[in-house]
């Protein structure tokens, strides 16, 4: 029998330690190789956003309180401009106008425009497309207001908008099938405050601090606009005001009048609501606005509905053949951070897990 001398026992007792060393780094790698991805699905589509309606029907709510004539003055002077676009674009527009104040103890009269000679059988109030010195009329119209007149200090631009869309019926200011588009212009929320006290300032008028009333709601606007047009009918509520945490505008407007003036908290709100622009009351002049405003009019998109919730970096999007990177996923929800008006072709791609 033999026997094992120490120094070979030495060289099998390290053979076996390499051996049992190696086999346990072969198994560590296991549990990696099980965590394999699962398999995904390519998914790729072009989509064109779709030509809508060309007929669109404006209402002009002015805020004729005792600071507004500056910036009413800018919004006239823009309009002949903006307007002049909507023809460019094939729009069939009309346009009527109302203030943020009582006329008549009512809000939402239709006022009429000065220096217009209406066909025969339209009234004064009632703006149409090929009307010539477009400029001319909107600025004659702001010259003769009575701008901080009796009960102007309560500007209800909702209440008068709810009001003028109650009687559609009567007015002439909507067609049946058209868009409806609002440009309200103020420097201050609805009664002034939005029924906020914590917004009232100390040289607020006495009794400025008013409580909003069912008209004065942003979501009762909506409904009235659903009862009287349909709900397929595209409503936007579009906003020239201080805009809400704005403090370096507000300050300016209150430095410039001695009426104060607030952040239109209330006004936004319905922008939103209904996908409207909203544009800052202290700009230089109003057309970057009036042009946001007019694209916020056509046909747009402002998410799209997907057959799933994409997995995660996977989404590629191409706008009119330019990558494009202004969006966000939620779910199956792709929204775009600013709406895709109509003839955009947009080119998706994206993996479902």
């Amino acid at each position: 029998m033999k026997t094992m001398n120490l120094k070979n026992l030495l060289v099998l007792s390290a053979m076996t330690t390499a051996t049992a060393a190696c086999s346990k780094m072969e198994f560590t790698p296991a549990p990696i190789e099980m965590a394999s991805s699962a398999p995904t699905t390519s998914v790729s589509f072009s989509q064109l956003v779709g030509y809508g309606n060309k007929q669109v029907d404006f209402l002009i709510v002015f805020d004729d309180s005792n600071s507004m004539l500056p910036d009413l003055k800018k919004l006239a002077a823009g309009l002949g401009d903006f307007v002049g676009s909507l023809e460019n674009s094939g729009i069939d527009w009309q346009m009527c106008m109302t203030t943020t104040r009582a006329m008549n103890s009512q809000w939402g009269f239709s006022a009429d425009w000065v220096g217009y000679s209406p066909a025969s059988g339209t009234p004064a109030y009632l703006l149409k497309k090929g009307v010539s010195n477009l400029t001319n009329i909107f600025e004659n119209t702001v010259n003769t207001m009575t701008i901080g007149g009796s009960g102007s200090a309560d500007e209800r631009g909702l209440k008068a908008t709810y009001n003028h869309f109650s009687l559609a019926g009567s007015n002439g200011c909507y067609r049946k099938g058209a868009a409806v588009s609002v440009i309200l212009v103020s420097n201050e929320d609805e009664r002034s405050v939005g029924g906020d006290a914590s917004k009232m300032k100390a040289n607020d008028a006495a009794g400025s601090l008013l409580p909003l009333e069912a008209e004065d709601m942003p979501e009762n606007v909506v409904a009235m606009a659903k009862m009287r047009f349909g709900n397929d009918v595209r409503f936007t509520f579009n906003s020239l005001i201080v805009k809400p945490g704005d403090k370096s505008c507000e300050n300016m407007q209150d430095a410039a009048s001695a009426s104060p003036s607030h952040e239109g908290v209330v006004y936004a709100r319905l922008s939103n609501l209904t996908e409207g622009g909203i544009g800052s009351i202290c700009d230089s002049n109003f057309a970057d606005n009036l042009n946001t405003f007019r694209d916020k009019i056509v046909n747009s998109m402002t998410h799209m509905t997907l057959q799933c919730a994409p997995t995660a970096d996977s989404m590629k999007i191409v706008i009119n053949g330019k990558s494009f990177t202004q969006f966000k996923v939620e779910g199956n929800i792709l929204k775009f951070n600013s709406p895709l008006v109509e003839g955009t072709k947009i080119d998706l791609a994206f993996d479902c897990p």
